[in-house]
């Protein structure tokens, strides 16, 4: 039993193919009339493989294949999303749901007889374009909504009722599984086919702000100016230095600033940017923060918290069965932790789950350029089958 590589290949060119512009990329953000193209072309695959489909209030897409054998009423979730970010590629999110439902295909063409209903997700607006990220996913699993996404949900005429509609009982499932493409070039690095994601980076945001005195630029002499962005230099320069001292998994990106007044004949009085640091756990990011203030509070740094969001673990118990899968069928595997968002965040609240990545070639993501190569495509995928039939078959016990 294994997976028929053509098949999966065509299915990802022909979505990929919607909201596609040469020369740009993929542009299928949610709600768009490229995503609900695309939706409907799932929909259509989804159907044709034997699942019963459905679409919740915030535009979520399943599909479910009833228990064979009738042995229980758990559901095994596999999915990802099928927006895009503009002009990003044609796997990210895709091959998750293309691939769980050419799992589908193979099992029912080889007579397997599943003892638990499996659902295929395609959740919506993970990229976070229009409403918020993960933004179906979070609806799927109950997680709170946030304020910021209130305004654009009434944009496209979705209540917070339509929100609370969608979640999910635990009670339901038994574990979720998501396949996905690394957007990172540690497993090409490492020339490994398999990662084996241990868990998902916890992300603090700060909103930044360093504080001088405007004056005239001209004349000003060096030695009586306080200068923010001189200082803010100094301010990133030292919190990045603070980050890459802590250990090898901690990130930290500045990717926006603000300068007041904004005159080029004006010494910069007021700086405004935003710190967001990742790492596998939050600790040692508080203490990079606290040593941060510690130096440069009374120089003018202030810091308000923006978003705080804990890193989420994989389940333990599912990471072995993968890892074992990976031995059996003779791939390079590693473990690894993603740096990287996912729907599986969210789904985690609800259920034990997974994510496994395969490699992106140059570590390109979110971009024309992206790219995995067939044979990782359908190794990863040939896992995802393997992990699912033992899943199936009783080798995972989810504790209630």
């Amino acid at each position: 039993m294994d997976i028929n590589r053509e098949r999966l290949m065509n299915d990802l060119k022909d979505l990929g193919a919607i909201g596609y512009i040469e020369g740009e990329g993929a542009s299928r953000m949610a709600y768009s009339q490229a995503f609900f193209q695309g939706r409907d072309l799932v929909k259509a695959r989804m159907e044709a493989a034997g699942l019963s489909t459905a679409i919740d209030a915030v535009g979520n897409l399943t599909g479910l294949l009833p228990s064979a054998t009738g042995k229980s009423k758990k559901k095994i979730a596999i999915g990802s999303h099928i927006d895009t970010v503009p002009k990003g590629g044609i796997y990210d999110g895709a091959l998750g749901v293309l691939a769980a439902i050419e799992v589908i295909r193979v099992l029912r063409e080889n007579g397997y007889a599943n003892d638990h209903p499996i659902e295929v997700i395609a959740f919506n607006e993970e990229e976070g374009n229009v409403i918020g990220g993960t933004f179906g996913s979070k609806a799927f699993a109950g997680a709170p909504l946030e304020g910021s996404m209130i305004q654009p949900m009434g944009r496209q005429n979705i209540s917070e009722a339509d929100f609370a509609s969608c979640k999910r009982p635990a009670e339901d499932y038994l574990a979720y599984l998501e396949y996905h493409i690394e957007q990172g070039g540690i497993l090409e690095a490492s020339q490994k086919t398999i990662g084996i994601v241990q868990g998902i980076f916890g992300i603090l945001r700060y909103r930044a702000r360093v504080t001088g005195m405007a004056n005239h630029a001209g004349s000003t002499p060096m030695s009586l100016r306080d200068d923010a962005l001189e200082k803010t230099c100094c301010v990133i320069t030292d919190l990045m230095d603070r980050v890459r001292a802590s250990g090898d998994t901690m990130v930290c990106t500045v990717g926006t600033m603000a300068l007041q007044p904004g005159a080029v004949n004006v010494i910069p009085g007021q700086t405004e940017f935003i710190i967001e640091l990742r790492d596998k756990t939050m600790p040692g990011m508080y203490q990079v923060i606290e040593e941060l203030c510690a130096q440069w509070e009374e120089k003018g740094l202030s810091l308000e918290p923006y978003i705080t969001q804990p890193e989420t673990l994989c389940d333990s118990q599912l990471c072995a069965l993968a890892q074992e899968t990976a031995q059996a069928l003779k791939l390079p595997y590693m473990k690894m932790y993603s740096g990287a968002g996912h729907d599986l965040i969210n789904a985690s609240f609800l259920m034990p789950a997974l994510l496994l990545f395969i490699p992106s070639r140059s570590g390109i993501s979110h971009h024309m350029d992206e790219y995995s190569s067939p044979e990782d495509i359908r190794a990863g995928a040939h896992v995802l089958l393997e992990l699912l039939k033992k899943i199936d078959k009783g080798r995972f016990k989810h504790e209630d």
